[in-house]
């Protein structure tokens, strides 16, 4: 018994530290498990694990020839250039695969990690728990494990709350210019600063009572000043960057074109850019639609004036629930920043509760209504750890039949012992890129990281290529994809029967190599 109380005490003493242990040990357990498959489920996990490698050796690249038919061939961003440098240790100190799967599981606990800290940072209480509502809400779980660069975004935004939070002004700088080097997110940072500032100026209006008041405290805001801060520190990371000037002609591209306009509806993109509905959102994120209607809730029932934070955590967790309605893809913004804010909105309840007179009060109910309330406990406690399992088995199902590591490595092999450098490939479809760029960089390819790039530069051949590939095109194929697209070979995928057909029809292609992934002709 004295051994046992031993332990209880140094636990109690030493929670704080070990808390962070506990944390790190769940998470990282969980992800390794997650990205135990020898596959991507995701593409563009190639796409990054073979950047990390060509750094080194090919130092910044300003152009991109392995995509003919888009516009970054003569004019390339690497738009995630500290990510894929964080990747290079782990991709060239053990097998690439494995190293950028490690760096990603390192990359999400420390993710969690972050958001706890941050939670104890600002005295919010229960923040264990709220950290490991993150692990429970798997369409999170499932992004954040991505070999992606989002990830990041996540991480930097987390340090950019606690910056603002905490009026750091020249590490505010510093991580406004770092976001801009590592992730084309960097407008989040000025969004969140923003956010902060006209949060903080409505509040000392309102206080003020004065409305000739605004031009002075605008004038006089530290929160202003924030938002200044982080503006300079992105336009000082576009400037110094070895891709000014033309870094702000892709940013255009890539922000405004692709991540507000895009072209979903004249163009197939990625299935991470069509919307979810909101029924989806809030079922599949469940956890996080419990925590902020409970919030909402506590605010109506008790009502405390809310903070500045927890207000401006209002408008972000509002601005990310639209964003993600429109494009699923920015679900792991929508569930860290909702559940922060049912964190803060709650903890400001939470705190000033009497939990001796709740625990009273509750098994006073209880016992007056002891067959509803059996009934309920038992309903959540099967329930909700069902629903759980359900879901983190759907994930690791994901992970599992992904996209293996092997697809396409025999034709990429052929191709890279036969074909000249530089001879550019006619493939089947964009979203092939990836893995046949992380195979073989020898050669060439057509079109790849999103169709937009090639719709951009040319809609004329966009549409050349999509009859083609997908059987639109009966003849004249030769003429087509010697001249207009100057390609050596094709490689058409399995699934494409339709072109398979077609281009064994047409005069002027040879069959070079066959397997189960795909067959390969060369264009004579």
């Amino acid at each position: 018994m004295q051994e046992s109380s031993k332990i209880s005490h140094f636990f109690y003493n030493h929670w704080y530290w070990i808390s962070y242990l506990v944390i790190f040990v769940i998470t990282f357990i969980f992800f390794t498990w997650l990205q135990a498959p020898a596959s991507f489920p995701d593409p563009d996990s190639f796409y990054h694990t073979k950047m990390s490698l060509l750094i080194p050796s090919d130092g910044i690249h300003t152009t991109f020839p392995w995509l003919q038919a888009t516009i970054l061939k003569d004019s390339f961003i690497d738009q995630h250039f500290l990510y894929h440098v964080f990747l290079m240790p782990f991709t060239h100190l053990m097998n690439p695969i494995q190293g950028a799967k490690l760096a990603t599981v390192f990359l999400g606990s420390g993710l969690l990690m972050l958001f706890y800290w941050l939670l104890r940072s600002q005295k919010i209480k229960f923040a264990f728990g709220f950290t490991l509502a993150l692990l429970a809400t798997m369409p999170f779980v499932f992004r954040i494990n991505l070999v992606k660069a989002p990830v990041v975004s996540v991480i930097l935004l987390i340090l950019g709350l606690y910056l603002l939070f905490k009026h750091h002004y020249k590490l505010l700088f510093l991580l406004s210019f770092v976001f801009v080097w590592a992730y084309g997110g960097f407008i989040l940072i000025v969004i969140f600063s923003g956010l902060y500032a006209c949060v903080s100026v409505a509040y000392d209006w309102v206080r003020s009572r004065r409305i000739g008041a605004l031009f002075m405290i605008i004038t006089h805001n530290r929160e202003i000043r924030l938002l200044v801060v982080a503006i300079l520190g992105v336009l000082a990371g576009l400037i110094i960057n070895p891709y000014f000037p033309h870094n702000l002609n892709f940013y255009w591209h890539q922000l405004v074109q692709i991540g507000i306009i895009n072209y979903r509806s004249i163009i197939p993109v990625g299935n991470e850019w069509y919307s979810y509905s909101f029924f989806d959102l809030t079922a599949n994120t469940a956890l996080v639609t419990i925590l902020v209607l409970a919030s909402v809730l506590a605010s109506v029932i008790q009502w405390r004036v809310p903070t500045k934070k927890t207000v401006t955590l209002l408008l972000i967790y509002i601005l990310f629930f639209a964003f993600t309605l429109k494009s699923r893809r920015y679900v792991e913004y929508y569930v860290p920043f909702g559940i922060l804010f049912s964190a803060f909105a709650l903890g400001q309840h939470l705190y000033h509760l009497d939990w001796r007179r709740v625990w009273s009060k509750g098994m006073d109910m209880y016992l007056r209504h002891r067959i509803i309330g059996t009934i309920l406990v038992v309903y959540f406690l099967t329930t909700i750890p069902t629903v759980i399992i359900k879901d983190v088995n759907s994930t690791h199902h994901d992970f599992t039949s992904g996209i293996s590591v092997g697809r396409f490595a025999g034709v990429s092999a052929w191709l890279s012992g036969n074909s000249r450098p530089g001879d550019i490939i006619f493939h089947s479809s964009w979203d092939e890129f990836p893995v046949l760029f992380y195979h073989n960089a020898k050669d060439y390819y057509i079109a790849g990281l999103d169709p937009t790039f090639t719709y951009k530069y040319s809609q004329s051949l966009y549409r050349q290529m999509v009859d083609i590939t997908v059987g639109n095109q009966l003849t004249d194929l030769h003429r087509l994809i010697s001249d207009n697209f100057h390609a050596s070979y094709v490689l058409v995928e399995a699934n494409h029967f339709k072109m398979d057909a077609n281009i064994r029809s047409n005069a002027g292609f040879t069959e070079v190599y066959k397997d189960h992934d795909a067959t390969l002709y060369l264009v004579r």
